[in-house]
């Protein structure tokens, strides 16, 4: 099918109105005829295309069906009884965004006829994620199986996993997490073969306890 302003989509501009805000979005360099090295920064000898992988070895960046490069692709993991046998359940997203957020509980004492205050670090939250993206149906149809499936991952009782270069690098090996939120928000007026969600999540590193 021929690429025409009639079937191109704005996911940029969709973001800003289903979410209420506007994801990052860095604008394509211009092209300069000046092969020079400028304030220390070499010529770029990575074409577009190239893999940009983490220090763990995973890839940040894929490429997309029409060529583009998909930044940030995450992959929702879990599993459901299924006829006595555990079935894998998997959600892959390449339209996304995801926020980390981690808090460290402080307690400050104060101490007699003494300026300011004993500061202690007690401990490091699990690391928080929202994730807000885009389910888009293959042949302009509903995307009914990831949105079902994205909701047997949130109600399953099995280990989840939250796989994709960016968030493993605030993960461990297991990459397990608790998700505490799923919602499909309310659209009006937008393609049927795009369905908005968003997700929040933690990290769940204390997966076995220790009795004494």
């Amino acid at each position: 099918m021929a690429i025409t302003t009639a079937n191109v989509i704005n996911l940029g501009k969709l973001y800003g109105e289903v979410f209420g805000r506007h994801s990052y979005k860095v604008d394509e360099p211009k092209p300069i005829n000046l092969n020079i090295t400028y304030s220390g920064i070499s010529e770029n000898d990575k074409p577009r295309g190239f893999k940009h992988k983490s220090l763990g070895g995973q890839v940040f960046n894929k490429t997309g069906a029409y060529g583009q490069d998909i930044w940030f692709p995450v992959e929702l993991c879990s599993h459901r009884k299924e006829n006595g046998k555990l079935e894998k359940i998997s959600v892959p997203i390449d339209i996304c965004t995801v926020s980390v957020n981690r808090v460290t509980t402080i307690v400050n004492t104060s101490v007699v006829e003494r300026k300011g205050t004993v500061t202690e670090i007690i401990n490091h939250e699990d690391y928080k994620f929202t994730i807000r993206g885009f389910l888009v149906g293959e042949n302009r149809t509903v995307p009914e199986k990831a949105m079902k499936d994205l909701v047997a991952i949130q109600e399953s009782m099995n280990k989840k996993m939250l796989y994709g270069a960016y968030p493993e690098m605030f993960l461990d090996k297991s990459c397990q997490i608790v998700i505490s939120e799923l919602e499909f928000p309310e659209v009006q007026g937008q393609n049927h073969w795009i369905r908005p969600f968003s997700l929040q999540c933690k990290s769940d590193f204390i997966t076995e306890l220790e009795l004494p």
